[in-house]
């Protein structure tokens, strides 16, 4: 089961990129290039060594690049700013300030697309920081546990997201707090703590579906055991490095908020599933800061 989801999630992945990308002819060359802005001027963009390629592709299909050449003095002589000028002059739009970067390039792009609608100011290209947090609760089976008469218990989740601030955003991190309470035939109760990742593999405005991460994990439970007639607590920590893999879904119900579904714990690379089929299910609301 694990080599079963293992290569369905580097099927998904790789034709997550796949799907992204646009085979194009250009100069003689052959390009594999992603779309970055779709509207009446295409912007797209093809990763090279530690840098990008960038080109625009106007209503009559033609495919421009942008440049951004210097001299041995290290001064840069802004070419894109000339293509892109010549590209929307019917908008009166200034590119003294267009940073020749993803985001600022994207920013400009999106403005002229929007025909006035959407006003262009200059950014510097950094990442911009969103966070979001989410509450959960669930019911798991404990799949990484002994649990011979697989048991099921509810969880409770607190969670705290991070991501670029843009618009549809594909990769996040997170950490989150999560509870799973005893039974009174299965005497286990937990706490872990997580970092982890997201890749949005189906990316749309109104709902995603990622697959969820756990990296790093820090256990803390306690076990009763019944011994010579008594109650027995024994209590235990461990940090581990499992590489948990589920997948999840956030369905968006605002501007700002989010229901989410997630079946986690699917299966680990570092760490066995028991016997059982892996239950692990929860549902809850996320809200951005």
């Amino acid at each position: 089961m694990k080599r079963l989801f293992l290569l369905l999630l580097i099927f998904i992945f790789n034709s997550s990129i796949l799907f992204g990308q646009e085979r194009v002819a250009f100069n003689g060359e052959t390009l594999n290039l992603e779309l970055e802005v779709d509207g009446n001027l295409d912007l797209l963009s093809m990763k090279k060594d530690k840098s990008y390629r960038f080109f625009v592709r106007d209503s009559n299909n033609t495919l421009h690049e942008l440049v951004n050449t210097k001299d041995e003095d290290k001064t840069y002589f802004n070419e894109f700013r000339d293509v892109l000028a010549d590209l929307t002059k019917d908008a009166n739009m200034s590119t003294s300030e267009v940073g020749f970067g993803r985001y600022s390039l994207k920013k400009f792009i999106k403005a002229y697309n929007s025909k006035g609608h959407l006003r262009y100011a200059y950014t510097d290209d950094k990442v911009k920081t969103q966070v979001r947090i989410g509450i959960f609760g669930g019911i798991t089976n404990h799949p990484f546990i002994d649990n011979a008469n697989n048991t099921k218990v509810p969880y409770f989740t607190a969670e705290l997201e991070a991501f670029e601030k843009k618009e549809l955003p594909r990769q996040s991190g997170f950490f989150s707090i999560e509870h799973a309470l005893e039974s009174d035939d299965f005497k286990y109760v937990s706490t872990v703590l997580a970092l982890g990742y997201r890749y949005r593999f189906i990316n749309k405005p109104k709902f995603n579906i990622y697959v969820n991460s756990q990296f790093a994990t820090y256990t803390i439970s306690r076990t009763t055991m019944m011994v010579n007639g008594s109650d027995m607590d024994i209590k235990s920590n461990a940090f581990r490095v499992p590489f948990i893999f589920g997948i999840g879904s956030d369905i968006k119900i605002s501007d700002s908020s989010y229901l989410s579904l997630i079946y986690n714990e699917l299966f680990s690379i570092f760490v066995g599933n028991s016997d059982n089929f892996p239950i692990n299910f929860a549902a809850g609301y996320k809200f951005n800061l």
